[in-house]
């Protein structure tokens, strides 16, 4: 603590002293009144100045918590607060269950989420990543858009349909978070929605994650914590052109060659290569 901060003990040893100051003077007279006088100089409280000076014989300068009912009550009730708030969370994570689809394309996750400007260039327009996981193979497709509008990610799952179906594997459900670009708030009117009509023609079930529950779609929110630890951290850019080619060169490495724990240390081509073999795709 800062030696000059308001009423620490380097201040209350000099409200002491010109208490005490002003005592030989008066000769011990009005002492209420200069009790007024200090508090108002201070701006503190009349009961403040008077503690101070009562306990100067113990040479007690230091600051005392309150111990007053209003202030036992009201951190009675911050523990309240915090012993609620850490029995819901433990329930939140009681309640939460690890699943894994057997066949591939049975349910994928989509998510969005906004490109980091690269350093010594500034980007006329924002870009979005927009990927696709499978939830068996944890197989991977990524595009950079200039936008996150529906109608922009209508097209992305389009395209991303085509590249899943290139390597046999068709898209059945897919799973995503309840933002404007994947859906509607008002169920009536998703007939009208471009990335609803989209998942209509292609076939594919929509499926929602509860909100605020961000562990309903948690592989995604895994796959962009592998992003910042394994890219980001590790590698710098110059340009956009060279983040999209070091990118690029990362997802094939990601599909390809790096083990997943839970894959029981296969790459996802591996575990595709394992799904095809037991006719665990759907078609």
């Amino acid at each position: 603590m800062h030696k000059l901060t308001k009423i620490t003990p380097y201040i209350r040893k000099e409200i002491w002293r010109k208490y005490k100051q002003k005592m030989r003077v008066t000769k011990w007279k009005d002492k209420e009144e200069y009790y007024e006088e200090l508090a108002i100089f201070y701006r503190v409280h009349y009961n403040t100045i008077r503690k101070i000076i009562l306990r100067w014989r113990n040479w007690d300068f230091t600051v005392h918590k309150s111990t007053t009912r209003a202030n036992l009550w009201h951190r009675f009730k911050s523990l309240i607060k915090a012993e609620h708030k850490l029995l819901k969370k433990l329930k939140r994570e009681s309640e939460i269950v690890r699943y894994e689809k057997t066949m591939a394309g049975e349910l994928v996750h989509i998510d969005v989420h906004k490109q980091k400007n690269i350093k010594w260039e500034k980007p006329n327009k924002k870009k979005y990543w927009a990927w696709v996981i499978d939830d068996a193979t944890r197989i991977t497709y990524v595009e950079v858009l200039s936008n996150k509008r529906a109608r922009t990610l209508a097209d992305f799952v389009r395209r991303a349909y085509k590249w899943f179906h290139l390597k046999w594997i068709t898209i059945k459900k897919l799973l995503s978070d309840n933002w404007l670009e994947f859906t509607t708030h008002h169920k009536d009117s998703r007939h009208l929605h471009s990335f609803e009509v989209m998942l209509w023609k292609l076939n594919v079930v929509h499926k929602y994650t509860r909100i605020r529950r961000p562990q309903t779609n948690g592989k995604i929110e895994r796959f962009w914590k592998i992003i910042n630890d394994n890219f980001f951290f590790r590698h710098t850019f110059n340009s956009n052109k060279d983040f999209n080619m070091r990118f690029m060169d990362w997802l094939a490495y990601y599909n390809q060659k790096r083990p997943h724990w839970w894959l029981n240390k296969l790459t996802p081509m591996q575990k595709l290569e394992i799904l095809l073999e037991q006719n665990l795709v759907c078609i």
